[in-house]
């Protein structure tokens, strides 16, 4: 079978454009056309619509892309099977990643499975929580590491570690004096109706969450941004400009020793998790690399747990009933 013919067709339905997919390809526009023509020719149906610009797919282009990828994903699959079986000392595990999540982990994982597996390549798909949900469920990706909550059902998934959330406060709103006087309980998120929120853009997972405790507090956030980088929504909020919901990694990445206005939510987490399409063969190098990011990471938390600093406490939600809808 010539796989080439599937890895032509895909790159040009991805591009839109002759001359792009040659380029991505490595091969000369006219040669890819001339190559597509033909395979247009055999099957006696045209797959793109050349009329419109960019390129569109035709209905039977799109079930040709459609077939084309559960082929080269079965192929992939075959070949991760067959490396197992004489060792699995060569191969390739695609890997998605939001982009938030990227920069703690794989930093800590990467060299060592990289040092006791240099033959194995690692593509990395960097994406948002709703797309790579998306890259699961059509098999585009081996596995991904990501956060909960993962709405699609016939994608599967083994926790990593779970993670605190923290309400970042601007400086000039004094949340600890009150929680000081009613013993650390008894904040109500309804108190920040008429504040200002800077919050991760909506598909990603922080975003669910607080859209969450907003929902259980019974008002709508007044967003004034609507970002991807939680560093800068903790920089913003840190800097005045209003409240914001970050994970306990930023905390512990960022220098916060100059700014504390930052209270730990103490009944949700943030749970990290390996995901990967109900059913698939998961082969040996990717099982490896997930085996070794739930022990780096696991260690790392232990190592920091020790650090006993104390943080205040807030409530998220106002009853365990409100709790219990959330989980």
């Amino acid at each position: 079978m010539d796989f080439h013919q599937f890895e032509y067709v895909i790159a040009v339905a991805e591009e839109r454009s002759f001359s792009k997919a040659a380029n991505k390809l490595y091969i000369s526009q006219p040669s890819l056309s001339q190559y597509i023509m033909r395979l247009e020719q055999q099957l006696n149906i045209k797959l793109f619509d050349r009329s419109t610009n960019p390129l569109t797919l035709t209905y039977a282009g799109e079930k040709y892309i459609e077939s084309a990828k559960n082929i080269l994903n079965l192929n992939d699959k075959l070949r991760e099977q067959l490396g197992d079986i004489a060792g699995f000392n060569k191969g390739r595990i695609k890997i998605g990643i939001p982009i938030p999540t990227e920069r703690y982990i794989l930093p800590l994982v990467l060299p060592k499975f990289n040092k006791k597996f240099p033959e194995i390549e690692i593509v990395i798909e960097e994406h948002s929580a709703i797309e790579l949900e998306k890259l699961l469920a059509k098999g585009d990706v081996d596995f991904a590491i990501m956060h909960l909550p993962i709405e699609n059902k016939k994608i599967v998934y083994e926790p990593i570690s779970v993670e605190k959330i923290f309400l970042i406060a601007p400086p000039d709103y004094n949340i600890s004096a009150e929680l000081e006087t009613k013993g650390n309980k008894g904040f109500d998120f309804d108190k920040l109706r008429e504040q200002k929120f800077i919050m991760s853009k909506p598909g990603h997972r922080m975003r669910v969450v607080a859209d969450e405790i907003f929902k259980c507090a019974g008002f709508k956030p007044d967003i004034i941004f609507e970002i991807r980088n939680l560093d800068a929504a903790f920089r913003f909020a840190a800097a005045g400009l209003g409240f914001a919901f970050v994970p306990e990694n930023v905390i512990k990445l960022l220098n916060t020793n100059q700014y504390n206005n930052y209270f730990l939510i103490e009944d949700i987490g943030f749970t990290l998790a390996a995901a990967y399409r109900q059913g698939d063969y998961l082969g040996r190098a990717a099982g490896e690399f997930i085996r070794m990011t739930k022990e780096i990471i696991g260690l790392k938390q232990n190592l920091e747990i020790s650090d006993e600093k104390m943080y205040y406490k807030i409530s998220a939600f106002r009853s365990n009933m409100d709790k219990q809808k959330f989980l």
